[in-house]
């Protein structure tokens, strides 16, 4: 089946998953990953060949595969993307102790993304966490990944917010409004 898309200033069909003929959304997980002082955030730029939002800053995410816990699914993708290590939780209720990492503390859903430019059916489910170590970029994938001064990530939002991937700046917008990011 496909989807209609927005992209480059036109509607393009995208093949979209499904199941008993019923388009799916996509599961996805996406990090606010704080460092060890919880005065930064990690944030990357998407660097992904023909994609609309080429070098526009984001968030670690990506799928989350059926049956992985989604704190084995965001560790996974912020490792992948960044080589950043989850250390500890931050907030929330769900913590759950994993060999390749102790835990991610829950916010919430935070952002449904459906048919934005460039995307595919999506609902993103956003994890805080703490990260360790130097940020390293996946070459086809992400470009210029590091650790943003919260208060420059906020201000960044408030004065060039198109500067982000649509779902980053819906998910850091409502993370900032719910005062999340102050702990």
């Amino acid at each position: 089946m496909t989807y209609p898309v927005w992209i480059d200033g036109e509607w393009t069909d995208v093949p979209v998953p499904e199941m008993s003929g019923e388009p799916l959304v996509v599961p996805n997980v996406a990090a606010v990953v704080l460092s060890e002082d919880r005065s930064s955030i990690l944030l990357q730029k998407r660097d992904k060949p023909g994609e609309p939002v080429r070098g526009k800053l984001e968030i670690p995410g990506g799928r989350w595969g059926a049956g992985e816990p989604p704190e084995v699914a965001v560790a996974r993708e912020v490792r992948e993307e960044t080589g950043v290590e989850l250390i500890e939780p931050v907030g929330g209720t769900g913590r759950v102790d994993i060999a390749t990492h102790r835990s991610c503390g829950f916010i919430d859903q935070v952002a449904v993304v459906v048919g934005l430019e460039g995307t595919y059916p999506s609902l993103h489910v956003v994890i805080e966490c703490v990260g360790a170590g130097d940020p390293v970029a996946l070459p086809g994938e992400t470009a210029d990944p590091r650790w943003w001064p919260i208060e420059e990530v906020r201000q960044a939002l408030d004065e060039n917010p198109d500067q982000f991937v649509d779902q980053t700046r819906a998910m850091l917008t409502v993370y900032f409004e719910r005062g999340v990011g102050s702990r």
